[in-house]
């Protein structure tokens, strides 16, 4: 194989499983030589993520993956490059960790209601600075009696992390919780006041091809890039993105965006069998 690239992973200081060193034992395993940490709203795993790498001689470029709000709609703006000592950085990113928290504590009650037990004292204890759906999936599936409660909810004996989240916490569900998000043009300037390059995630996720001149608008507010290759992304949609990126003049970025366990987590495995996530994309990102 060839050497690759991965710029976007999570670890459990977000709503991954793996802690940083482990993410680093699986980017050694794949001969990934160039690789990026971009947890959800923290950075907090940047300082162990960098040491475990550096034992390997493995490039890191500082990473975040922050939520943000943009005409009703919400994206997912990767910063890469940034200052990970950043106070406004921390700062900011703190408050929506705070009131993630406190978003959650209310959701107890609405859980406890269709029948929903979790411990949340425990779920708080864990690494995660940033506490993504993932983590409160994973927290419930621990109770037994949850689990048999999930298969009579679906129907159906084996289930996968997506078929909970939209059962359960789907936008007209009964324990809906949106993400903390802030606005498209704080994060932009967030993370160019702290030294980085935006780039927008796995745009095809959120976006029809009929809704391009979302991401012209959002260049014209300071996007920088755009990631083509995604383990969200079909060949049409890496295709059609990388021509939008090309007519307008923005980077180009790849990420298998890994958590460790969930449905199409095993993309880590063949995504680069049939992309390679080129090496070349990261020789011709100039900024890095």
């Amino acid at each position: 194989m060839s050497k690759a690239i991965d710029l976007q992973m999570h670890s459990h200081y977000s709503d991954g499983s793996k802690s940083p060193t482990e993410l680093v034992e699986v980017l050694r395993s794949r001969k990934i030589v160039v690789a990026s940490l971009t947890d959800h709203n923290t950075i907090h795993g940047q300082y162990e993520f960098q040491a475990a790498a550096k034992k390997y001689r493995i490039k890191t470029i500082p990473g975040v993956e922050i939520y943000a709000t943009y005409k009703s709609r919400q994206f997912h703006i990767l910063g890469y490059g940034i200052d990970i000592n950043s106070a406004e950085m921390h700062d900011r990113l703190r408050e929506t960790q705070v009131r993630r928290k406190k978003q959650i504590e209310r959701m107890v009650p609405r859980l406890k209601k269709i029948g929903l037990a979790m411990n949340i004292s425990e779920l708080f204890a864990q690494p995660a600075t940033y506490i993504g759906l993932a983590n409160v999936i994973r927290q419930i599936e621990k109770i037994p009696k949850n689990r048999a409660l999930i298969r009579r909810a679906l129907k159906k004996r084996h289930y996968d992390f997506y078929e909970i989240l939209n059962k359960f916490f789907g936008r007209k569900a009964p324990c809906y919780m949106p993400e903390i998000a802030l606005p498209i043009t704080e994060v932009l300037g967030l993370i160019r006041r702290s030294g980085g390059t935006s780039v927008i995630a796995h745009p095809g996720w959120q976006l029809t091809f009929h809704e391009d001149y979302l991401i012209r608008e959002l260049k014209q507010l300071g996007l920088q890039g755009i990631e083509c290759f995604n383990s969200h992304h079909n060949w049409n949609q890496t295709a059609h993105y990388m021509n939008i990126a090309r007519q307008n003049n923005m980077i180009i970025t790849a990420g298998t965006d890994y958590h460790g366990d969930l449905p199409g987590d095993n993309i880590v495995d063949n995504y680069h069998g049939y992309t390679s996530l080129p090496y070349e994309i990261y020789e011709k990102i100039k900024l890095f």
